[in-house]
């Protein structure tokens, strides 16, 4: 075993523990970018006969590696929709458009409501077919 001097030796711990910080530093990064989702709305197409151009869908979802998550409408930090665990589902009332899109917001630990959160999306679109 070499003979370190014990100032040595404290730079060498020192070193030690700074790897192991970042080594922890980078596992806790990785572990905010772990997280998925889906969101989906059925139906989709929605079918709107009434000349209106808005419609009623049900919004679902399913998340990964999160604790909280939010639906948000037009953007990641538009007008909260939802908020629920991991997964949920809930219907809208009769105001969505075509082109409407929907964000699914991994809000665990207080995330920010920013794109890099967004864990998925789902835009609603509008149908006549079928209508008389």
């Amino acid at each position: 075993m070499p003979s370190w001097s014990s100032s040595r030796r404290g730079e060498l711990v020192a070193c030690l523990l700074a790897c192991l910080a970042g080594a922890a530093a980078v596992a806790a990064e990785a572990s905010k970018t772990a997280a998925t989702g889906s969101l989906t709305a059925s139906p989709n197409p929605i079918k709107v006969c009434d000349g209106s151009g808005l419609g009623t869908t049900t919004l679902s979802w399913t998340s990964k590696g999160t604790t909280a998550v939010e639906v948000h409408v037009g953007k990641p930090d538009g007008k909260l929709f939802a908020q629920s665990g991991a997964r949920g589902s809930e219907a809208t009332g009769n105001w969505v458009t075509g082109g409407m899109v929907f964000y699914l917001q991994d809000v665990s630990d207080k995330r920010p409501l920013t794109p890099e959160n967004t864990l998925g999306t789902v835009t609603a679109r509008l149908t006549t077919e079928g209508c008389r």
